[in-house]
């Protein structure tokens, strides 16, 4: 993590401060992460891929230690930031990934500037699920401001539990590292921030978007995702125009995270040549 710490930079994106991860030459992959998350969700990844490609991994506006302004955080307020944030970094042409709520964003940006995104990364998305209004509305009493300022770690233990195939060294460092929050000083704004975001998450559903993706989509899955489980993505692949699906072994909801090796390797042979081995139609 020493060593990590010395490529994270500091930008003012769309007059925010943006913390990001920017280690690395070659093509440019971004990553965004999911809900409750920063660039570290990457950590295990970053370093590996970065001997290949040139990684950029930015905390998210009102995530890690970005800025958490008093914003909608919509999905047009992600996409003006992203499109600000690559402005300034000069990169216009790129390899987009994104897990969960990340995924959301990076479809989001692909519809919207699907000239500039050379290939499209899918790890355990959301976006591909249906909430009805009834699910939205326990959603948003569950996940109040309130309750999420006032989380804790026996709530995080509950909460984080299906995010993880198995609970070893990864979940515990998970674990810790979300506990750590709980004492940062900005844990209002960022309570506000999850919020307006989660309300984002789950009122976006993609089913009639995906055949617009006509670039190379990879869906790479934890074999073990209870959160967004494998038939969404099995879903997603049959309305995709070039897309494909790769499993990757004794993961859940953050693959990178459970199983690098596979992750990396994954996205190391769909970079270089447009789809990964093994791969599933």
């Amino acid at each position: 993590m020493n060593d990590q710490a010395c490529f994270v930079r500091a930008t003012i994106t769309a007059g925010i401060r943006t913390v990001y991860y920017d280690r690395g030459s070659g093509p440019t992959l971004v990553l965004l992460h999911g809900m409750f998350g920063d660039y570290t969700d990457w950590e295990p990844v970053l370093e590996p891929l970065s001997r290949t490609s040139r990684v950029i991994a930015p905390d998210l506006p009102g995530f890690g230690d970005s800025q958490k302004p008093d914003a909608p955080y919509d999905g047009a307020f992600f996409v003006d930031w992203l499109t600000s944030f690559l402005k300034e970094l000069g990169i216009s042409n790129l390899v987009l990934v994104g897990n969960s709520f990340g995924g959301e964003v990076a479809i989001l940006f692909a519809l919207a500037y699907p000239n500039r995104v050379r290939q499209l990364v899918l790890v355990s998305s959301g976006g591909l699920r249906f909430y009805n209004e009834q699910e939205r509305s326990l959603l948003r009493e569950k996940f109040s401001v309130e309750n999420l300022a006032s989380l804790t770690p026996e709530v995080h233990e509950w909460m984080f539990r299906p995010i993880f195939a198995e609970k070893a060294l990864a979940w515990r460092h998970y674990l810790e590292k979300q506990n750590a929050k709980l004492s940062r000083s900005d844990r209002t704004e960022y309570a506000r921030a999850l919020h307006r975001s989660m309300l984002t998450a789950f009122s976006l559903y993609f089913d009639d978007e995906l055949s617009r993706l006509k670039m190379p989509v990879l869906l790479a899955w934890g074999d073990g995702d209870v959160v967004f489980p494998l038939p969404l993505a099995e879903h997603a692949l049959a309305k995709l125009p070039n897309g494909e699906l790769v499993l990757l072994e004794r993961a859940g909801h953050a693959p990178q995270l459970e199983n690098r090796d596979a992750f990396v390797g994954a996205i190391e042979r769909f970079v270089r040549v447009g789809m990964p081995a093994g791969a599933r139609r």
